[in-house]
This record gives C-alpha cells, sequence and structure tokens, in this order.
C-alpha cells in the first residue's frame, strides 16, 4: 500500500496505491474525504514517533500499531520520505505500507523461546545449587525429577535416580510412612514432617519434609514436589538430649532413693536418739532426791564441823569442803533441771505478787555477787505497785541466773536491773532487763548462746568457771511462762539480756505442759 500525501497548505491525500481497504479497514473514499482517519489509526502511545518520521527531513522507517475500526490490530511498517517539488521545497511525503503482524509476531515467539531457555537455565542452575534437596515424583512414587544437592544426601548421582521409586532410598518403616503420604498428596493434602532416609551404604540421615501434589493441566494429579532440608545434627542433638535427659532421670531416681534411705535411717536414729535422750532425762529427773540429799548432807556436816574447829587450818579446809559440795550441788541442781524440762516433768504453779517486794528480794540476793568483784548495782523498776501472776519461783531463777552471770563477767563495772511493762496486741508484758559493763559476746557466738552446755568460747569456762547450762535452762522457763528471752552484746562494751513474760499467767499451766510435751 502506498500513500502520498500533501501537508501544506491543508493536509490531503494525492494518491493511494495498493490494499488500502484491507490494511486500514477504511474505504478509499472515506480516506480522499478525511486523511485524518489514518492518523486516528495510530494509538496515542505511538503517534509521537509516527509524527517526527512523516515530519523529517530524511527518509525513515517506523513500525506502528493500526487499530482499525473494523478487523484486528494490525503491526505496521511505514517507510516514509520527504516529497518535494521542482524547485526542492518540501510539500509533502510518501509512506510505503507494508503489514508486519506476522514477522512481529514470530520475532515475539522467537524473544519468548530465547527467554524461556534462559529462564530455564537460570532456573535449573538455581534448583541445582541451593541448600535443600529437591524431588518431584509421579503419583506411585517414581523420581521425575531430583536435584544436585538432594542426590548428594543421598550419595548418589542426579542422572541415575531418575525413574527409580523414593521408595529405593527408605528402610521398611519409613517407605510404609512414605505410601500413606503419597495417598494423602492423591486427596490433595500438604505436609511437613521428620523423615528418615537411608542411603545405598546403609547409613541414614534425617530432615524436614515439605511435600504437595502437583496437578497436570486438567487439573489431575500427577505427582508430588518435595522439599527436603538435612536436620542430622539437630536430629543428633536431640537424641543426645533425650539420652542426657534419661540418664538424668535415672540419677536423680537413684539420688531419691538413696536420700530417701538416709531420711528413714536419720528420723530412726534421731527416734532412738530422742528416746535414749528422754530415758535419761527421765532418769535424772528421778534421781534428784538421791543426788541431792548426800550433797545437802555433806554441806550440813560441813558447817557444823566448821563451828566446832578449833584451828584456823582446820576451819579453812572445812570452807573449802564446803564451798567445792556447794559448787556441785549447784551444777546438778542445773543438769536436773534441764533433765526435767527435756522429760517434761517441770509443773508452772502461777501465783499472784507484788512485782516491787520481787525486785527488792532480787537485790538482796545478789547483792554478795555484786561485791564480790567490785561491781555497782542500779535498779530501775517504775511498775513497784503492780501485781504479777507467774511461777514467782521459776522467774526468780531466770532473773537470779542472768544478775549472776552479769556479776560474774563484769569486774568493777556497772550491772543494771530494770523493770517494767509493756502492751502489745491487747497483752500485758512484764519485761526484766538485765545490763552489764563486762567483757561482751561476739556477735557470731550469739545464736548458739542459748543451746545447753554452750559458751562464747573455751577460755570463758577456764577463765570464769560454769557449764552453760544456765541460760538454756532461763530460756525454757521464759518459754513455759509464756514468754522468751533475747540479748544483744558487743565486745569489750558489754551485754543486755531482756526477759519477756505476760503479767497475767491465765491457763499458764496447761500451756507449759502442751510447750514442754512438744
Amino acid at each position: 500500500m502506498g500513500v502520498r500525501m500533501q501537508v501544506a497548505p491543508v493536509v490531503r491525500v494525492i494518491d493511494l496505491v495498493g490494499a488500502v481497504e484491507a490494511l486500514s479497514g477504511l474505504r478509499e473514499v472515506e480516506l480522499r474525504e478525511d486523511p485524518s482517519l489514518l492518523w486516528r489509526l495510530v494509538p496515542a502511545e505511538d503517534r509521537r514517533s509516527y509524527s517526527m518520521a512523516v515530519s523529517g527531513g530524511e527518509p525513515q522507517t517506523v513500525v506502528v500499531r493500526w487499530q482499525r475500526r473494523r478487523g484486528s490490530t494490525l503491526w505496521t511498517e511505514h517507510v516514509v520520505e520527504p516529497w518535494c517539488d521542482e524547485v526542492g521545497h518540501r510539500v509533502g511525503f510518501t509512506a510505503a505500507i507494508r503489514d508486519v503482524t506476522a514477522q512481529r509476531e514470530l520475532a515475539g515467539v522467537r524473544d519468548t523461546l530465547e527467554r524461556v531457555q534462559r529462564d530455564g537455565a537460570y532456573f535449573r542452575t538455581l534448583i541445582h545449587t541451593v541448600n535443600d534437596g529437591i524431588l518431584v515424583n509421579d503419583a506411585d512414587g517414581a523420581i521425575e525429577f531430583i536435584n544436585s544437592q538432594l542426590a548428594a544426601l543421598l550419595r548418589a548421582r542426579p542422572e541415575e535416580m531418575i525413574g527409580r521409586y523414593i521408595f529405593d532410598y527408605m528402610d521398611e518403616e519409613s517407605a510404609e510412612a512414605a505410601r500413606a503420604n503419597l495417598q494423602r498428596r492423591r486427596e490433595g493434602a500438604e505436609d511437613q514432617f521428620d523423615f528418615r532416609w537411608r542411603r545405598n551404604d546403609g547409613s541414614e540421615f534425617w530432615s524436614i519434609v515439605a511435600a504437595k501434589p502437583l496437578y497436570d493441566a486438567d487439573g489431575n494429579h500427577h505427582g508430588s514436589l518435595v522439599a527436603v532440608t538435612d536436620i542430622t545434627r539437630r536430629k543428633h542433638a536431640e537424641e543426645a538430649l533425650v539420652r542426657a535427659r534419661d540418664e538424668l532421670e535415672e540419677q536423680v531416681a537413684a539420688r531419691t532413693q538413696a536420700l530417701a534411705l538416709e531420711v528413714t535411717e536419720r528420723r530412726r536414729a534421731e527416734a532412738e536418739a530422742h528416746a535414749a535422750s528422754r530415758t535419761k532425762s527421765l532418769f535424772l529427773a528421778n534421781m534428784s532426791h538421791e543426788l541431792r540429799t548426800p550433797l545437802n548432807a555433806i554441806i550440813g556436816y560441813a558447817e557444823l564441823a566448821h563451828e566446832d574447829a578449833e584451828s584456823p587450818q582446820m576451819r579453812t579446809d572445812l570452807e573449802r569442803v564446803r564451798g567445792a559440795a556447794e559448787h556441785l550441788l549447784g551444777l546438778i541442781n542445773n543438769i536436773l533441771d534441764l533433765s526435767k524440762i527435756e522429760a517434761s516433768k517441770v509443773e508452772v504453779a502461777p501465783e499472784a505478787f507484788v512485782i516491787g517486794e520481787f525486785v527488792a528480794e532480787l537485790r538482796t540476793t545478789i547483792l554478795p555477787s555484786v561485791i564480790k568483784n567490785q561491781n555497782r548495782l542500779q535498779v530501775h523498776c517504775t511498775v513497784g505497785e503492780r501485781k504479777i501472776v507467774t511461777d514467782r519461783t521459776k522467774l526468780k531463777q531466770i532473773a537470779l541466773n542472768l544478775l549472776s552471770n552479769a556479776c560474774k563477767f563484769t569486774r568493777r563495772g556497772w550491772v543494771d536491773l530494770t523493770v517494767a511493762t509493756e502492751w502489745e496486741e491487747g497483752v500485758e508484758w512484764l519485761l526484766v532487763e538485765v545490763q552489764d559493763t563486762g567483757i561482751g559476746i561476739p556477735e557470731s557466738k550469739l545464736a548458739a548462746l542459748f543451746q545447753a552446755f554452750a559458751q562464747a568460747d573455751g577460755s570463758v569456762s577456764r577463765t570464769y568457771g560454769g557449764t552453760g547450762l544456765g541460760l538454756a535452762i532461763s530460756r525454757e522457763l521464759a518459754r513455759l511462762l509464756g514468754g522468751d528471752i533475747g540479748v544483744r552484746s558487743e565486745v569489750g562494751t558489754g551485754t543486755t539480756f531482756a526477759v519477756r513474760i505476760p503479767v497475767q499467767a491465765r491457763g499458764l499451766a496447761e500451756d507449759a505442759r502442751v510447750q514442754a510435751a512438744s
């Protein structure tokens, strides 16, 4: 098809040659009447390049689409040349137009094929170089494709595996599982699971398998696409962890059994020791009369003999005998008191008495001990007229023991006795505090201070004497009276003991029996 058009002073078609109607879909008369119809055939996105071709001063070739009013869109090649008059002035152009749709489509097909080939090579390279194994099998498990990574995991070559069945690389247990999985693929199910493979040399490896069904162009099930990730190291680590856990559980079970036996044995030994201690305590408690009576007789005869003695040496010797007997009697009394407490033989006998009278009695009794070490005694009592109901004897024993210790461990110092009352949670308490300026007690020794036969250290008993029973007895007696004893001390500065018992001993005797029994 050839077209000659004049562009000045107006655009008009001068000549039309060839298959005008076939290519353009327009009748010749339409084109002669309205040449702009040819421009309208060119889509907007191609018009710029076409306009540049027809307005240029040099021959040009341009390929544009023609969107025909009737018929399909064509690809057309326009060979455009300038048209000049006799004096060389450009007055229009001529265009030789031909249909190049078939050539264009063929070129597109070639490009597509080349792209497919390039893409295919790219994807083959990609599939064979990824870290995961990739497998395609048909519906029965025959291998249609396998990448290099999975073949390497199975220690085989990809080409030798094509056509074989996936079951050839499994033990019987895994093969049964694989057959069940293939059936699931036929039903359209996708799965991800741990799976064990077996190589031809008998070795195994574990993997995570992600499998999904494949379908052909008609939608029929064709096979499965399988992605395989090697997790052998993780699986071995898990198995090692399970073995370690099982071994640990066995060790724990064995140790638990051993501890149970040890606890049983210790409980039996403790029960036997408790029974022996109780038997000892019962024996000593029952022997109190037999032990005290001979000592009291010795002390009495020593006093009588002292009165009748004529020589000074004889009187000195008799005083030593009496002193030793009284010391021994004090030790025996402490041991017997503790034994009675342990044997639950101690009875609490509450009575009412005036605190002031009780304090005066304490002062009179302890004064010789105060003077002996050249100490000074201070008594502070703000509740002298107050009456108290408790076991007077046991309270006196507690207070005298604390005062005696204060006098014994203080030389040329002060011993303070403070007596007061206080209310707490609706209960009135009697406070008896004994403070001294003696040697003091190390903080590390305070916790064991109230244990039987315990003293701050061995040098104390050598220097000051004593068995370490007094404080243990005092605390037990204070607890029998419904209270307790606390202590605070500083080495080189002094010690303070504080006794705290109820002012009114309601039901004290019954509570004391329960405490002693427990």
